[in-house]
């Protein structure tokens, strides 16, 4: 805040009245006024307080403070660098499931130029990394292979939730340096883990011929690969054998019958046996001793006398706990009747046809 002095000149009212003539300074006045007659004593009276009051015959100065303001001039910075200017972008949603190693980017990047910086996290499950990219800058990769039974037996989901962290590492210019001290930008993310979503696969029958004679137990086996359960699991996989109905096939003139039905699994292995790398194998016997063998059919129903075996048909499906399946494999395979046998019963004989396999 300044202050200006204005002056001002004061000048005797008498100077003014008087054009250029001197104020009369002589105490007491001419003995006679401009007509001749003389002053009476009130007039020098009124003189001599005049010549007193006004004093001096100079201007007089005086003083007023007049208060001026002075505009202020504010300089405001047009940014300011803070963590906004640290961008931290993962993919939109990160989900994985146990036993498959999953792989999601997270890009981290600073808009000053000249500034590098780092990426961590913090409480990544266990066996999860977060990595540098050798080939693409400012990328961060975010693996993780969780292991089997991570989520809980009765939850079919779980959430972990994950800080990711960025620190200045290195500033090129002081002045920025200065800005960007012990600078942070931190951003939350939810990783979310499901029970392992593959379906089984790699279904294969070991040991069934596509011939057996009657009256005999074959052994055979059926090994598959079921992801997301190992020998610890509390449930195993199970396997479905079924006859899939499909009984005339084109260019027979013959019936495929149920095989499912002689099919038993083997008494000293009840359970899926656990092999390794995701495969289970099940051990089974084709019964044809203990369960009775069914004539063979002709294309219209009828029985076939001179037939020398039955000709069936069975499927295999493979079921995961999580209710994923594999698809159906079909087998195909004749039963060879035994020479001591009848082929049809006596009481059928006369619906037998010629027709032979």
């Amino acid at each position: 805040m300044n202050f200006l002095k204005t002056t001002l000149l004061a000048v005797p009212v008498t100077l003014v009245l008087s054009g250029c003539g001197d104020w009369n300074k002589n105490p007491v006045p001419e003995s006679k006024t401009s007509t001749g007659e003389a002053f009476d004593l009130d007039t020098l009276r009124k003189h001599s307080k005049d010549v007193i009051t006004h004093g001096q015959d100079k201007p007089r100065e005086i003083t007023n403070t007049v208060i001026v303001e002075k505009p202020v001039v504010v300089v405001k910075e047009e940014s300011t660098i803070d963590q906004k200017f640290i961008v931290i972008t993962p993919d939109a949603q990160m989900t994985f499931n146990e036993g498959q190693e999953g792989v999601f980017k997270v890009y981290a990047r600073v808009l000053v130029p000249g500034v590098q910086i780092s990426l961590t996290a913090k409480n990544l499950p266990e066996g999860a990394t977060l990595t540098a990219s050798q080939t693409e800058k400012d990328l961060y990769l975010l693996k993780w292979n969780p292991a089997l039974y991570t989520v809980s037996s009765n939850e079919n989901m779980k959430t972990f939730n994950v800080k990711l962290v960025a620190e200045i590492t290195s500033v090129s210019s002081q002045q920025n340096a200065d800005k960007l001290k012990g600078l942070v930008r931190e951003r939350e993310v939810s990783l979310f883990l499901f029970k392992n979503q593959e379906a089984p696969s790699e279904l294969k029958v070991d040991g069934l011929a596509a011939e057996v004679a009657q009256g005999q137990e074959i052994p055979f086996s059926v090994t598959v690969k079921v992801p997301g359960i190992d020998g610890r699991s509390a449930q195993k996989p199970r396997l479905v054998i079924s006859y899939d109905g499909v009984s005339y096939t084109t260019g027979n003139d013959f019936l495929e019958l149920d095989g499912s039905r002689h099919v038993v699994a083997d008494k000293n292995k009840k359970d899926p046996e656990y092999l390794g790398d995701s495969k289970w194998k099940f051990s089974l016997v084709f019964d044809t001793k203990n369960i009775s063998v069914q004539p063979q059919l002709a294309k219209d129903g009828s029985f076939m006398v001179n037939a020398n075996g039955l000709r069936v048909r069975l499927s295999f499906k493979a079921y995961s706990p999580n209710s994923l399946s594999t698809p159906e494999t079909l087998s195909k395979l004749k039963i060879r009747f035994a020479s001591q046998e009848p082929t049809t019963p006596p009481a059928a004989a006369d619906q037998a046809t010629t027709g032979a396999q």
